[in-house]
C-alpha cells in the first residue's frame, strides 16, 4: 500500500521510466532476478543453460511489459576440475547444451591477445568461433594437430605463406607436409607448453 502522503509525488513523473525508478525505490516492485533458483543437494553444481527461458515482464527502461528471459541452470554432478571437452553436456541432437566456457570455468589470461584460458582443471584452452582445443601437461601431440610446435610456429606459418604466394596453396600444404608434419608424437611437459599450443591453436582457427 502507498503511504498518502506519497500519491502527491506522482504528478512529479513526466514519463513511465522515472515513475518505475520510483516504485522501485519505495520497494513496491520486486526486484527480478536475473536467474530461475535451483536446489543442489552436496557433490552437485550448476552451469548456466545457452538456453534461456521466456517470461513476461515489465522493462525497466520504459515500464512497459516485454518478453524477457531469465537464466536456466543445468544440474550436474562432475565436479569443475574434472571437466572436459569430451564430457560437455550434449541434447540427443550433439548440441551443447551449455557454452563450453562456463562448462570448463574458463578464466581468461591476459598472456596472449588471443581468446585463450584457463580451465578449472588446469588444462589450456584456445578458441574461437571456429574451433575450440584444449591443451593439458602429458597431452600427446601428433602430426596435424592444430597447435603443434612444429606446424604452427610463427616462422613456419611466414614459410607457408610465402610459398603459397610463389607456387600456390597446394604446393604449400605439400612443403609443410613434408618439412614439419612428419615428425614424432611428443608429449606436452609443463604448463607453460600447454599455454603455448593453446595460444598458436587460437591464433590458427581465428
Amino acid at each position: 500500500m502507498i503511504a498518502i502522503h506519497k500519491l502527491f509525488e506522482l504528478d512529479k513523473f513526466e514519463n513511465q521510466h522515472e515513475l518505475v525508478k520510483w516504485a522501485r525505490q519505495q520497494k513496491l516492485i520486486k526486484p527480478q532476478p536475473r536467474g530461475i533458483p535451483i536446489k543442489l543437494k552436496e557433490g552437485e553444481y550448476k552451469v548456466p543453460r545457452i538456453e534461456k527461458r521466456k517470461f513476461m515482464g515489465i522493462n525497466p527502461r520504459t515500464g512497459r511489459k516485454k518478453n524477457l528471459k531469465k537464466t536456466t541452470y543445468l544440474k550436474t554432478t562432475i565436479a569443475p576440475e574434472d571437466r572436459t571437452l569430451k564430457n560437455l553436456p550434449r541434447d540427443k541432437n550433439k548440441k551443447s547444451k551449455v557454452r563450453f566456457q562456463d562448462w570448463l570455468m574458463l578464466k581468461n589470461t591476459s598472456r596472449s591477445n588471443h581468446s585463450v584460458g584457463q580451465a578449472a582443471s588446469g588444462a589450456w584452452v584456445g578458441w574461437s568461433h571456429r574451433a575450440v582445443g584444449s591443451f593439458n601437461v602429458g597431452k600427446e601431440i601428433k602430426p596435424g594437430i592444430i597447435g603443434n610446435k612444429f606446424e604452427y610456429t610463427k616462422e613456419a606459418q611466414k614459410n607457408y605463406n610465402d610459398y603459397a604466394k610463389k607456387y600456390s596453396y597446394e604446393e604449400a600444404d605439400k612443403m609443410m607436409k613434408k618439412k614439419y608434419g612428419n615428425f614424432k608424437p611428443y608429449k606436452i611437459k609443463t604448463d607453460d607448453e600447454a599455454f603455448e599450443h593453446a595460444e598458436r591453436f587460437a591464433r590458427d582457427v581465428s
